[in-house]
């Protein structure tokens, strides 16, 4: 009788055992935050469905790893209960990446008027609909450890016509996420795509947690459109940071999905091509600096050539493929930090002048450092010592310094190696 006792003792620990490690496998996300911490890992460029073998290969040899992209329903199912990938394109598409060796971060994107009237989904019929087609997809491109993103901005009426729409759209998340996690085990699960980082933003965020989502996803993503330089959205990532905090305990990472500037000019800003690269590098260092780990960058090529359209003009190559400067300092930048990660911020002489340090497996330093003011310079302590320092596009000189380094500091991000 005892040997029965000391037996069911032994069984019920290991059980309790079993479920401590599958609990705490549950509370963490699929998506290997450390590993795209490592640039370039975790970088990646929107396109369009027709992009070109041309386009993939200069976007592999800027050193980007992912490419985001819409799969839109309409074009791939345009007879109910048939789903053509093959002259939709999209076939095409993921043979070309995988060749290339590019990550996809598919965009489950928007409606079907043969079940819904308009650009959302708030019927049953549609829910299903849908579901079917996510089913037929993720099944179809599985095994990639692909990012799945269902539909995008749904907090704007231009994506989601039906507003506020959190309600549907999380009852749409709760139908296509399990669908997803059954037919690709690889892939990442990101829901919402949401447009801004602003109070009405956050407001629409919150009543879609509220609708008990979180357990449903790996991630969720943001779009940071600013007017404003990309070091202002330090104060946007911790405000959202401690939002999912306060509605679970659960590991959820912050994805920047989409983030660009245009180079035509707005009532609030001109940007020439030379600050738009500025701007796209700095970009990627401060998601570093916040452990963002995916951080696609819009757009990949100008959609047109009319010098005054915005929309047209986000491309850091134009419609001819010619390289705009966004292109060679992206190259440069990861060039330069490839196999680095975000270490530490190094304090400088002032508020305005930003110095990050990044290390590899080697623990070697690189630091990356610029300004948000006009050209000065700057100092820190540093242990003396020599290194190279490299410009945004790659120009090269040697310095040496004593206990504390004097720097030229500009709006260009420029790299201190340290030998």
């Amino acid at each position: 009788m005892k040997k029965i006792f000391v037996l069911c003792l032994i069984v019920f620990f290991f059980l309790v055992i079993l479920f401590v490690i599958h609990f705490s496998k549950e509370k963490q996300s699929p998506l290997p935050t450390k590993d795209l911490e490592v640039i370039p890992n975790g970088l990646g460029v929107n396109i369009k469905r027709n992009a070109t073998n041309k386009d993939i290969e200069l976007i592999s040899k800027a050193g980007f790893k992912w490419v985001r992209v819409d799969v839109t329903w309409e074009r791939i199912e345009k007879q109910k209960g048939k789903y053509d990938f093959k002259n939709s394109g999209y076939d095409r598409l993921n043979k070309v990446l995988e060749k290339a060796n590019l990550k996809p971060y598919y965009v489950l994107s928007y409606s079907n008027n043969l079940y819904e009237a308009k650009r959302s989904i708030v019927t049953e019929r549609g829910r299903k609909a849908f579901s079917k087609f996510v089913e037929a997809t993720t099944y179809r491109y599985r095994n990639q450890g692909a990012v799945w993103e269902i539909w995008n901005e749904p907090n704007s009426k231009t994506f989601w016509d039906f507003q506020p729409g959190y309600e549907q759209y999380a009852e749409l998340v709760k139908k296509a996420a399990p669908i997803i996690k059954k037919q690709d085990r690889s892939g990442i699960v990101v829901a919402p795509a949401i447009s801004g980082v602003n109070d009405e933003s956050l407001f629409w965020l919150e009543k879609f947690f509220e609708e008990n989502t979180l357990d449903y996803i790996d991630a969720i993503s943001v779009h940071p459109y600013r007017y404003s330089s990309p070091e202002s959205v330090f104060e946007d990532y911790d405000k959202l940071k401690r939002i999912i905090e306060h509605y679970t305990d659960q590991d959820i990472p912050i994805i920047s999905g989409e983030w660009g500037y245009s180079t035509v000019p707005s009532p609030y800003q001109k940007l020439t091509d030379l600050k738009q690269a500025e701007y796209l590098v700095r970009m990627f260092l401060v998601n570093s600096q916040k452990k963002i780990p995916i951080s696609i960058w819009y757009d990949w090529k100008n959609d047109g050539i009319d010098a005054n359209s915005k929309e047209q003009n986000f491309g850091i190559v134009r419609s001819n493929h010619t390289k705009k400067i966004g292109y060679l300092a992206v190259q440069n930048f990861t060039e330069q930090l490839d196999g680095y990660k975000f270490s530490r911020k190094i304090q400088a002489s002032h508020s305005y002048d930003f110095v990050s340090e990044f290390k590899n497996k080697q623990n070697k330093k690189i630091l990356v450092f610029w300004t948000t003011k006009s050209p000065h310079t700057t100092s820190f302590k540093l242990k003396g010592g020599v290194g190279e320092v490299n410009s945004m596009l790659g120009e090269n000189h040697q310095i040496k310094w004593g206990n504390k380094v004097k720097l030229t500091i500009t709006t260009s991000p420029s790299y201190l190696e340290i030998k």
